[in-house]
């Protein structure tokens, strides 16, 4: 049976969905980020209009969060961005030993140095109500893509 929290991620997939339209992109946790090979990474979701890219990556089962964090640095390798924005969430589930959280902050750290990359971490590994962690990390997703994507978009 799929776990509550894995459903949490895939309700969140399907929320950012509705920001898609022609000039919007939404990609899902099948298909490659825009800009890698269609072998290459990919996000639990991720919008793009080709200059900004609005991403979420939400820690349910995974031991190595920090590749979540790192193949945004690698994507500029493939396709310079002029923005990349990353909501890392992180859930009850989450198990890993803590210093692969320290290891994705510390990328960030540094991806923030050398790249246009904002990085917002919401930890939420003590929460026990979905609904109230879906509440806050929409809310923080949704306020994002209003200001980097408004100009693109009449539904925004």
């Amino acid at each position: 049976m799929k776990s509550e929290w894995l459903k949490f991620e895939s309700r969140l997939a399907g929320w950012m969905k509705s920001f898609g339209s022609e000039i919007l992109q939404f990609t899902n946790g099948y298909q490659a980020i825009p800009g890698f090979p269609s072998d290459g990474f990919r996000a639990d979701g991720l919008l793009t209009d080709g200059k900004v890219v609005v991403a979420l990556e939400v820690e349910v089962k995974q031991t190595h969060p920090d590749t979540n964090v790192g193949k945004f640095w690698l994507l500029n390798q493939y396709k310079s961005y002029e923005k990349v924005v990353l909501f890392h969430v992180y859930t009850p589930e989450y198990n890993s030993y803590p210093w692969r959280l320290e290891l994705g902050k510390f990328y960030a750290s540094k991806m923030s140095e050398e790249l246009p990359f904002e990085y917002h971490l919401l930890d939420l590994r003590q929460t026990e109500s979905i609904d109230s962690a879906f509440d806050m990390v929409t809310c923080a997703i949704e306020g994002k893509i209003r200001s980097e994507f408004s100009g693109n978009t009449a539904q925004l």
